[in-house]
């Protein structure tokens, strides 16, 4: 894996320049756990401690170089994240910000759409949710709302279409869990299908036909084959509200060339039934392997791992769909 080896580190080097105070970048994989730059999905770079303030400033950077996340820290073994966290949208907007205070998330919660647009805002108390919390369409019209004690969801919460009507009402138990649900037509009428609270987005025909896509449209680059290459790459993408893909990028890569024809084939999806949840239509993120091996041929394509996507995990500190 040299080639990974010498990808990432010019990355790591690039980021770092003009910094002149960062420590060695360490890799992280999707846990946030320390790892190899192999199974890493990103990394962190800490310049070295300000001794005025006493802290660390911390950034944190998918492995293509993408900015994901920006705050401070008061310690750096073990990692204790103090003060203002601010994570980052792939085009480089805000995407969540929230104070921390030793480790725990505490104080006001805000999110943002990638347009700039509020998305949700709530509290934080010693890392967990209180009091009532809101999200927001995009068009601007409040999309749920209700309130949490401890980290649970208390009471009725309400969820609306974006133009406005009631489309379900939801009763948590005491432990947060749905004791009463009941979803709503847009004209108020109750809704009689199948009430579930999370839809997953369906790829025209199902799973099998998304890997059959995958495995038809995908090239397998003659340099890397050349080279006997082999490998994963793993491709973020998101599935929108109108069930078109976007926001692809490659959070674990394999050589230049494999990303690049991996983020392609992505890219050219065609729409999905868009997901949903609480009878909305909504946006989610899932990651999916892409598998390059030696034994390719123009007739067979690229086989990926028959598994389905898995959805992807926030690094904010309540990881949620849009």
């Amino acid at each position: 894996m040299r080639i990974q080896y010498a990808l990432l580190l010019s990355v790591a080097l690039f980021a770092r320049s003009g910094q002149g105070q960062s420590l060695p970048a360490v890799y992280l994989n999707d846990r946030d756990e320390a790892t190899v730059p192999d199974s890493a999905t990103h990394y962190r770079l800490v310049d070295r401690k300000n001794e005025l303030l006493g802290t660390y400033a911390m950034r944190e950077y998918a492995l293509s170089g993408t900015l994901l996340l920006k705050g401070t820290l008061s310690s750096i073994d073990p990692p204790v994240r103090n003060g203002l966290l601010t994570w980052y949208h792939p085009t480089g907007s805000k995407a969540a910000q929230v104070h921390y205070h030793d480790d725990e998330a505490d104080g006001l919660y805000l999110g943002w759409y990638d347009d700039g647009r509020v998305s949700q805002r709530g509290d934080y108390a010693d890392g967990q949710r209180v009091g009532r919390w809101i999200t927001v369409h995009r068009n601007g019209q409040k999309r749920s709302e209700g309130r949490y004690n401890n980290g649970r969801p208390v009471g009725e919460w309400r969820y609306y279409y974006d133009t406005g009507e009631l489309s379900a009402i939801e009763m948590p138990d005491r432990h947060g869990k749905p004791l009463a649900l009941a979803f709503f037509n847009k004209d108020g009428s109750p809704y009689m299908g199948r009430v579930r609270t999370r839809e997953y987005p369906q790829f025209p025909g199902g799973e099998a036909a998304l890997l059959n896509y995958i495995e038809r449209n995908t090239a397998y680059p003659r340099n890397i084959r050349r080279k006997g290459i082999t490998g994963n790459v793993y491709v973020s993408y998101t599935v929108g509200e109108d069930g078109r893909v976007g926001q692809v990028r490659v959070v674990q890569g394999l050589a230049p060339d494999a990303d690049q024809e991996a983020r392609r084939v992505v890219a050219s999806l065609p729409p999905f039934e868009p997901g949903r949840e609480y009878n909305l239509p909504t946006a989610m993120t899932f990651t999916i392997p892409i598998h390059f091996a030696p034994n390719f041929s123009l007739t067979s394509g690229v086989k990926p791992p028959q598994v389905p996507p898995s959805e992807a995990r926030a690094a904010a500190p309540d990881p949620e769909t849009e």
